[in-house]
């Protein structure tokens, strides 16, 4: 219950996690049918970069800020810059105008269409008041102040069927990954069509290696890992890089983020020995 985003909005993490996302809603979005789209662990949707947390960790000038210097950004990652643009009306080429970072709920919200429905989870109750606040009265979106890896039970599978659930915790507790292991294999359980999109950090690649193994075992569909170290993955004591699983990934994901991820490695790798990738997990069928 300590973990507060607001000090690591905009950073690497974030940066990776939501140029995948917006791919997904958009190959999704490909079909005309509606969709249900889930945020477990949902925060505040919505983050000021000029607020004080942002600024005393200065985590998303290496992130975003990194990103949007580069004039190419714009070409090479258009869902993520315009989704940005809409938020921040002002923003310019080079990066200068941004001021407010959009969360997993609000690049959520922003892509509904009529007929689609967003749940939004939030377990800290200052935070669920305050997402509530950023997200608005809106009839499409549902925001539960509730457990994340508990809600999976209940709300899955949705309705409609067709869809995704992002499934991102704080990691605090020691036995996260467990946990989490166990929330990813009931969600495919209930709901063996759904995406599933699991974020992690990375720290010591040794034991995410060795996590993924076990994971991989008991998943039963096809499965994609997206990772990218800023530098090398050997200090548990410090995040070095995040990655993605993603569950029942549309066809040709791989091909779509590859120019991506090779920007992204560009402007975000800070030391020797960082890098990108993007690998089959489990294979389809």
């Amino acid at each position: 219950m300590n973990y507060r985003h607001a000090f690591h909005a905009g950073n690497f993490g974030d940066v990776l996690k939501h140029v995948v996302l917006l791919e997904l809603l958009d190959a999704l979005h490909r079909k005309p049918n509606p969709v249900h789209l889930i945020d477990t662990h949902a925060g505040i949707g919505l983050y000021d970069l000029a607020g004080d947390e942002a600024q005393r960790s200065g985590e998303y000038r290496f992130g975003i800020g990194a990103v949007l210097a580069d004039l190419q950004a714009e070409k090479i990652l258009p869902r993520y810059t315009a989704a940005l643009k809409r938020l921040n009306p002002e923003l310019k080429p080079g990066g200068s105008g941004l001021r407010r970072y959009p969360g997993s709920p609000w690049l959520l919200q922003d892509s509904v269409r009529p007929g689609d429905r967003v749940t939004l989870c939030e377990l800290h109750p200052q935070d669920a008041e305050t997402l509530k606040r950023n997200i608005g009265r809106d009839p499409a979106v549902a925001i539960h102040h509730r457990d994340g890896f508990a809600a999976i039970k209940a709300l899955l599978p949705p309705t409609p069927r067709r869809g995704l659930a992002l499934i991102d915790p704080a990691f605090e507790a020691k036995d996260e990954f467990t946990i989490l292991s166990k929330a990813v294999l009931t969600a495919q359980q209930r709901w063996a069509t759904g995406q599933l999109v699991v974020w992690y950090p990375i720290k010591d690649q040794k034991s995410i290696e060795a996590w993924k193994t076990a994971l991989a075992k008991e998943l039963k569909s096809e499965t994609l890992c997206i990772e990218l170290t800023v530098r090398p993955a050997k200090d548990a004591r410090q995040m070095s890089g995040s990655g993605l699983l993603v569950v029942n990934p549309p066809w040709q994901l791989k091909e779509t983020l590859a120019p991506m991820l090779d920007f992204l490695k560009g402007r975000l790798i800070r030391e020797t020995g960082g890098g990108v990738r993007i690998t089959t997990l489990v294979k389809a069928g």
